[in-house]
This record gives C-alpha cells, sequence and structure tokens, in this order.
C-alpha cells in the first residue's frame, strides 16, 4: 500500500482557502494550520508563489506551491495551489472566465499557470526521493488545476473545489498530444461536435481522469452550468453541505425542454433560447478576436470614470439602459427566459455557497458523500453514480441472477419434462378408458344410444360382439409450449442484463479506481462475495 499523503483533504482545502490572501510569506500560518489539524510540526517546506516570479501580473492568475523535502523521512512532495475568481483584484479573471473557460478561445491563464509550474519544477532534480505532485483549485483555480494535470500528466492527485470545468477546445489547442490523437481518430481537427471530443477525451485521458476528482457544495451555482466544450474530468465526486438543496439552474439548457417536445411555439422558443446561449459563447469568441486584452483589462477604469463623470457617458448610460429594457422586454416574450430568471430570482442565496468557506466549513463538518462520474457512451455524458446504492445494487444483482436462475432451471425442467410427462398420462389414462370400454362392448353401444332404447333394428334386437377404438394420438402442438418458451426468454434476457451489468462494473470500476486504494479494495472483497453467490 502507498503511502499518504503529507497533506490531508481537510488541510489542503484550508490551504487553498488561504491562498486567497496570497501564500507569499505565510510561512507561519501554514506551520500553525498543520499543527492544530494534525498535532505535530510540519517538515521542512519552501513557498513559491506566482507574484514572486513575477508570473501572471497581466491575465490575473495566481497560484503556489509548497514544496515539502525531508530525506531522512522520504518526503518529496509539492502541492499546487491555485486561486479562483478575484474580479476586486484582477478583472484579467473576469475576462479568462469568459473568454478561456467559457469560449475556449484564451489561454492567458493556463499559459503563466505552465509557466509557473515549470519554474517551480526546475528546483526539483537533485532529491534521491521520487517527487509526488498534487494539486487544488477553486473556482477558475479548479480549471486552471485540472486543466494543468491533465496537459503534465505527472499529479499523483488532483483536485476541484467548486471547480469551473475543463474546456475541449482549449485543451485540445494546448496539448499537442491530444490534438493528434483528435486528428487520427476522427480525420479532422476543427468542427468537432463536443460529445465526440467528450468521449475521446474520455479515452485518450483514461489514465489522469483516476488521478482526479471535484468537491462541491450542493445547489451551488458553478457545476450546474453546461456549455459547449465543457468537460469535467474526474472518476470521483465529493458532493459537500445539505443533499437536500435543490440544484442551481443551468442556463446553458432550455428549461421547457421536455414540453418543447410537444409545442410549437415552446419548440421556437427553444431554438431562440440555444441560439442565444451560442451567441453569448460566439460573441465572447468575437470580442477576443478583435478587441485588444487591454481594453477588456481597462474595463474597471472605464466604470470609474463613469462615476466621477456621469455626463459625459450619459449617452452610453441611455443606450445601456435602452438595451436592457429591451432585453427585459424579451424575457418577458419568451418563456424559459422568464422561467430561468424566475427560478434563478429565487435560488439567488445559493451563490454563497459557491466561496471557498463553505468547502472548508462541511468539509471540516464531514457533511458529505460521495458519488463516482461514469461516461455513458451510449447518451455522451458523464453519470454520477451513489457508490454505497450502486454497492447495493451490485448484490442486487447477484442475487437476482441466482434465483432467476434457479427459475430458468424448473421452467426448462417444466418445459423438456414435465409437460410430456403430464401428456403421457394424460393419454396413459384415455388408453385405461378405452380398454374398459373395448371390454364391454354391448355395454358401450347402449351408451352410445342417444334414445336410451335397447339397441334394434329393423325389429330385431342387436348385440354388439366388438368395439374397436383408433388408439393413435397426434403429437403436441408446438403452440402448448410457446407461452413457457417466451417466459424462459424473458428471464434469461434479465439474467443477461444483470450479468452484462456486473462484468461492466467490475471491469471499469476495478480500473477506474485502482488510484482510490480504500475503493479499490472494497470492489475487490465484493467482486468476491459475488462470485460466490
Amino acid at each position: 500500500m502507498s503511502k499518504k499523503p503529507l497533506l490531508d483533504d481537510s488541510l489542503r482545502n484550508r490551504i487553498t482557502q488561504l491562498e486567497y490572501k496570497g501564500l507569499s510569506g505565510k510561512e507561519k500560518e501554514i506551520k500553525n494550520i498543520y499543527k492544530e489539524s494534525t498535532g505535530k510540526e510540519i517538515p521542512e517546506f519552501t513557498i513559491y508563489d506566482s507574484s514572486d516570479m513575477g508570473i501572471g501580473g497581466k491575465s490575473g492568475f495566481d497560484g503556489a506551491a509548497i514544496h515539502f523535502h525531508d530525506e531522512k523521512q522520504k518526503i518529496n512532495e509539492v502541492y499546487y495551489v491555485f486561486r479562483g475568481t478575484e474580479p476586486s483584484k484582477d478583472f484579467g479573471d473576469v475576462v479568462y472566465d469568459a473568454l478561456g473557460v467559457g469560449a475556449g478561445k484564451q489561454n492567458s491563464q493556463i499559459e503563466d499557470a505552465m509557466a509557473m509550474y515549470e519554474e517551480v519544477e526546475k528546483n526539483f532534480t537533485d532529491s534521491s526521493v521520487k517527487i509526488k505532485r498534487y494539486g487544488d483549485g477553486h473556482s477558475l483555480g479548479g480549471h486552471l488545476i485540472v486543466t494543468l494535470s491533465l496537459i503534465t500528466k505527472n499529479f499523483v492527485n488532483t483536485r476541484g473545489l467548486n471547480d469551473a470545468p475543463v474546456n475541449l477546445e482549449q485543451l485540445k489547442e494546448l496539448d499537442s498530444d491530444f490534438e493528434n490523437y483528435v486528428q487520427v481518430k476522427t480525420g479532422k481537427n476543427e468542427g468537432i461536435s463536443s460529445k465526440k471530443l467528450t468521449e475521446l477525451a474520455n479515452t485518450y485521458y483514461k489514465k489522469q481522469k483516476a488521478t482526479i476528482s471535484h468537491t462541491w457544495v450542493k445547489g451551488e451555482p458553478m457545476h450546474a452550468q453546461s456549455f459547449p466544450g465543457s468537460w469535467y474530468a474526474g472518476n470521483k465526486v465529493t458532493m459537500l453541505g445539505n443533499m437536500n438543496t435543490e440544484e442551481m439552474i443551468n442556463i446553458g439548457e432550455y428549461p421547457l425542454k421536455r414540453l418543447a417536445k410537444w409545442n410549437l411555439f415552446l419548440k421556437h422558443d427553444e431554438m431562440r433560447y440555444n441560439s442565444g446561449v451560442s451567441n453569448i459563447i460566439g460573441g465572447l469568441s468575437l470580442v477576443n478576436a478583435h478587441v485588444d486584452d487591454s481594453v477588456l483589462l481597462n474595463i474597471p477604469s472605464y466604470v470609474d470614470d463613469v462615476k466621477e463623470k456621469p455626463l459625459k457617458h450619459l449617452p452610453g448610460i441611455v443606450l445601456g439602459t435602452e438595451g436592457a429594457f429591451f432585453l427585459t422586454k424579451q424575457a418577458i416574450k419568451s418563456p424559459g427566459v422568464l422561467v430561468q430568471g424566475i427560478k434563478g430570482i429565487s435560488q439567488r442565496d445559493q451563490a454563497k455557497l459557491h466561496g471557498i468557506n463553505y468547502v472548508v466549513k462541511y468539509t471540516e463538518a464531514n457533511a458529505m458523500k460521495t458519488y463516482y462520474q461514469v461516461f455513458d457512451s451510449g447518451s455522451q455524458e458523464e453519470i454520477l453514480l451513489d457508490y454505497e446504492q450502486m454497492k447495493k445494487f451490485v448484490y442486487y444483482c447477484a442475487n437476482a441472477i441466482k434465483d432467476k436462475e434457479a427459475n430458468l432451471n424448473a421452467l426448462k425442467q417444466y418445459l423438456h419434462s414435465e409437460i410430456n410427462e403430464v401428456f403421457e398420462a394424460k393419454k396413459k389414462k384415455l388408453k385405461m378408458k378405452i380398454s374398459r370400454e373395448e371390454a364391454s362392448p354391448q355395454s358401450f353401444m347402449e351408451k352410445a344410444d342417444k334414445d336410451g332404447a335397447t339397441l334394434a333394428w329393423f325389429g330385431q334386437k342387436r348385440v354388439a360382439e366388438k368395439v374397436t377404438f383408433d388408439k393413435t394420438f397426434d403429437p403436441l402442438d408446438d403452440n402448448v409450449f410457446t407461452p413457457v418458451e417466451e417466459i424462459i426468454s424473458s428471464i434469461q434476457e434479465e439474467v443477461t442484463y444483470y450479468q452484462k451489468f456486473l462484468e461492466a462494473f467490475f471491469q471499469n470500476f476495478e480500473k477506474m479506481m485502482e488510484a482510490d486504494e480504500s475503493v479499490a479494495s472494497d470492489i475487490k472483497s465484493m467482486k468476491e462475495a459475488v462470485g460466490g453467490i
């Protein structure tokens, strides 16, 4: 069994929380956090901060790395920690959220993250102990650290905390090996659907996915959203907080989708709604292509100028007000937009759940539930599975197979033996009756006389001397077997379904969970138990 990491999840959460204040010069705080959590003295460590390296000033990227090193204790671990969006500090975060995460058309922050990584890694060349890399990032930082771990392919564990997803178009551009893989598999490099890219990414990054997990507060807004090319790479999801909290609305999905199947007006509204979402993403791409970053980064200055000189900007304010009024009217005209708006207002208090403080709070309170994320090749979607419920279903399947196979054997016995036995018994009984009748022909003839009178013709009494019956029998009609055969076929299909499920479960989960030793051991035990059922 491999050695556990020096920092557990709770410690890593608190250090990620501290990163919002910057980790440069925070040695004392980190020592105190470690002491409070473990009761031990922290091993020797070094902090590398992006701002100290002169990285991220323009893009808004903010990250740090903490390297723990002790040759005697065989410790050589580095924890990369990336901060999330901080509009009050860096408007570049907002720009990258839209153009990088959302549209996949800007790489400034991830390029700075890679630059910092390469600079930090230069310090790890002289140790005899193999280095282990861990990654943590909240919100935008989660997007960055997961993307970095996929590109470098050498992190042993990466966690996204209420994280933004990876953008597959961006990843394809940044990881030339993945880009080549896509080219080979599809024969093209552009115009590939998001679903196809997701399918290819799940195959290509299968090994890396096993080392990536996500920690989300139930009901927070980030993970509920979807847009073209978004991908939450990873196999494990830890849900924090109140499991009964309603999920936030997904603005990337038309809210009246089911009704729109049967209503022409709503179908048209759905098309307009989806077009609007596409235009938002497309518009962001257009902005990125034609507007210099410096213009976007100067937006805060423009806002301050409006406050100081409102009359100067009055025409623009009027146009903006008119535009807002126009959008409001459009929302009223669109049932989809209206439903999303009303729902969004009712859920506005849930936005606070996105903060890193809630991740720390609920983790320390142990208010959590573990799910496992599986890519369904049929629907091309990621599905979250409750592991405990999945275990119950595995045992249910195994017992169902046992019971149904017993029923199958009984029915097959009935089909191939008992039906014929019943048929032969009936034939035997009938033959015995025939023999009795043949033994007393006169008695038979009298019973056969419809008038109930003595057998006499032309005034002369007749006596039956012999009665002979046809003793041949037609074989059983095939239709007799059909209902039983149909029942057997139906049960066999159920058995096959459960068997395939178990086979798929163990094939997928054994490989998928090999990085999670406790779960891997549990699955192995379960397989042995199921095999004995």
